[in-house]
């Protein structure tokens, strides 16, 4: 199996990206704004999503299907779903990522952040789009998934670069921060993608579930502060 999936990696990258459409790009720089001007800000956060899990073998799997079956591309909604009803009892016994992520911004952002307003979070997801006429502040994680991890799969791969490869063992997480107007107008928006392999933390399935899924927490931590970072990097100018 992994030696057919070796022979063709940019075919099954090519196929999946042409069926899944481009992924829609989210950066967009404050560009120097007062942030003092706009008064208290509602911070919230989006019900985040169904962790995927995944292994080698149902990864391989289902790529091969794809590309294999008529009209396979319908493959890629039916994967997800299973991927989700994979980890439905991790998601019950990991962190709330989206959660965590909104936590530590908290944390972090009145220090790093000059002249920064005063922040007023929402305890609990949203579970639609926020319209009190407010500035605002959302995060929405958009894409979870660990174990044998496929990045044409949500578009990841396009963020990433096809020269990483397509198939990676480890924890995945796609995250999109927003900042708005009291009219709705996008201030700031930025997305990150992380990755275990890009921080030489790469973990197998099983590695990531022993002992009551300890690694797999500790990365998801660990992958909170990262996308943190990020993002307030990017709010302070960083490109």
């Amino acid at each position: 199996m992994l030696r057919i999936l070796s022979l063709f990696p940019a075919l099954i990258a090519a196929v999946l990206l042409l069926a899944s459409g481009c992924s829609p790009k989210y950066n967009q720089s404050l560009l120097n704004r007062d942030l003092s001007s706009l008064g208290p800000i509602k911070v919230v956060r989006h019900e985040t999503p169904g962790i995927i899990k995944a292994s080698g073998a149902e990864t391989g799997l289902l790529a091969l299907a794809t590309l294999a079956v008529p009209g396979g591309s319908a493959l890629l909604f039916v994967g997800d779903e299973y991927g989700k009803a994979r980890g439905a009892g991790t998601h019950n016994a990991v962190p709330d990522f989206g959660s965590v992520v909104m936590e530590k911004f908290l944390e972090t952002v009145r220090q790093a952040v000059p002249h920064c307003p005063e922040l007023s979070p929402l305890k609990d997801p949203l579970r639609e789009d926020f319209s009190e006429s407010a500035p605002v502040i959302e995060f929405d994680v958009k894409r979870l998934a660990y174990g044998s991890i496929d990045l044409t799969r949500g578009g990841i791969v396009i963020e990433r670069g096809m020269d990483k490869g397509v198939i990676v063992d480890g924890f995945l997480s796609k995250t999109v921060v927003t900042m708005k107007d009291m009219q709705g107008e996008v201030l700031w928006q930025k997305s990150y993608v992380y990755l275990s392999k890009d921080h030489d933390r790469g973990m197998s399935l099983e590695e990531l579930e022993a002992d009551n899924y300890c690694l797999l927490k500790e990365e998801m931590v660990f992958a909170a502060e990262q996308t943190v970072a990020d993002f307030i990097s990017h709010m302070r100018g960083a490109p």
